[in-house]
């Protein structure tokens, strides 16, 4: 009776299969594959689901970028001055180059990953040809010495959660999901640590805090049974967006034209010019490329006025001016202001390559030939 049960919970298993994968395969036909917006739903998202962590903005912009222009079109069917005339309405709305140039990615994605699948013929993608805006402006935007004090003051006064994080980018360099995402326990203030599990590049980092950092999050209140240490507004969900805050103390503040990232290129900033190197830079940071730490190595304005003029005290020296640099590296003093000049017959002792002395001529002494053989060989020396 048991085996009987068994054979028979067996063949009802496999009829509920197959009836599943009736419907799921006749959930997209064939022919409704080929419209964008069915591709995007069966092949793309699951696609980048499974490549990219940042999978939720692709799907973003092909909801609210793509979708409205080319959603139910045929893939095949759409052609490149269409897709020209999309990326300047975007333009056109207002968009940045950039955020244009973002969309058109997507769209080249999408393009591609058809070829791919055989959706879209080999080599007729309707975005090729199609160029992304140029971008002429490097924008760097750090906070000067004054403003940071004067956003810390603000910070302060504030008892907001949105403060408390603002406050930890700004002392860490920290990215802002990986302090919004922290949790309780990746915390450890024993050894000044806040531990991401995941990183951006992959790789569990770790954040150090400095005293004032540490001070931030003993003040933090911890909510019983939720993880984060900044809760959001859903149950069991940390705090997702601090713009709205942001946005009203920057333009209170007269900073309306700093972004929260700012905050990483000012840490970054304040570390190259108070003497600290590209590695340490990179360390803090959590940068896996030493390249991607040469973009936040800012150095300000009077860091490079100050080292134009160690220059110009240097050459001049009897201009009054003195400059703190005016000592070697290596410890030893430079040259005494009153130290006369070398005169003009006099060279100064340049060691070069050419001017090295030669060893001096030895006369090679012949050994007379003893034989034969050395007599033959002497003669064809000659």
């Amino acid at each position: 009776m048991s085996i009987l049960l068994s054979l028979h919970n067996i063949f009802t298993g496999e009829k509920r299969m197959t009836k599943h994968r009736a419907q799921h395969s006749s959930a997209v036909r064939p022919s409704d594959i080929l419209k964008f917006d069915a591709f995007v739903a069966a092949v793309y998202l699951p696609h980048v689901k499974l490549r990219k962590r940042s999978w939720q903005v692709d799907e973003r912009i092909a909801r609210q970028r793509l979708s409205p222009a080319f959603g139910a079109r045929r893939l095949d069917g759409i052609r490149r001055g269409e897709v020209e005339n999309w990326l300047h309405d975007l333009a056109a709305q207002g968009l940045s180059p950039a955020t244009c140039n973002r969309n058109l990615a997507v769209f080249k994605s999408v393009c591609s990953l058809a070829m791919l699948h055989g959706v879209l013929p080999a080599g007729q993608s309707p975005c090729a040809g199609v160029s992304a805006f140029k971008i002429h402006f490097q924008r760097e935007r750090c906070l000067n010495l004054a403003e940071a004090r004067r956003l810390m003051r603000a910070l302060e006064r504030s008892s907001r959660p949105e403060a408390a994080a603002i406050r930890l980018l700004l002392l860490t360099g920290a990215r802002k999901s990986e302090i919004l995402k922290a949790r309780w326990e990746n915390v450890r203030l024993d050894q000044r640590l806040l531990t991401v599990p995941l990183s951006k590049s992959g790789k569990p980092r770790h954040i150090l805090l400095s005293d004032e950092a540490v001070a931030v999050i003993r003040s933090l209140p911890r909510a019983p049974g939720c993880p984060w240490l900044f809760p959001g507004h859903a149950p069991g969900k940390p705090l997702s967006d601090i713009f709205l805050f942001w946005r009203t103390l920057r333009r209170g503040l007269g900073l309306a034209d700093m972004r929260i990232h700012d905050l990483r290129h000012s840490f970054a900033s304040f570390l190259v010019n108070a003497g600290h190197s590209l590695y340490e830079v990179q360390k803090l940071l959590g940068h896996s490329d030493p390249r991607t730490t040469m973009r936040y190595a800012h150095l300000g304005q009077a860091s490079l006025l100050s080292a134009t003029q160690n220059v110009s005290d240097f050459l001049t020296p009897d201009s009054g001016r003195t400059s703190e640099g005016r000592e070697g590296q290596n410890g030893e003093s430079g040259r005494e202001e009153n130290a006369p000049m070398p005169s003009r017959g006099t060279r100064p002792a340049i060691r070069r390559r050419h001017m090295r002395a030669r060893p001096p001529y030895r006369a090679v002494r012949r050994h007379e030939p003893q034989g034969r053989q050395d007599r033959e060989k002497q003669k064809k020396m000659r």
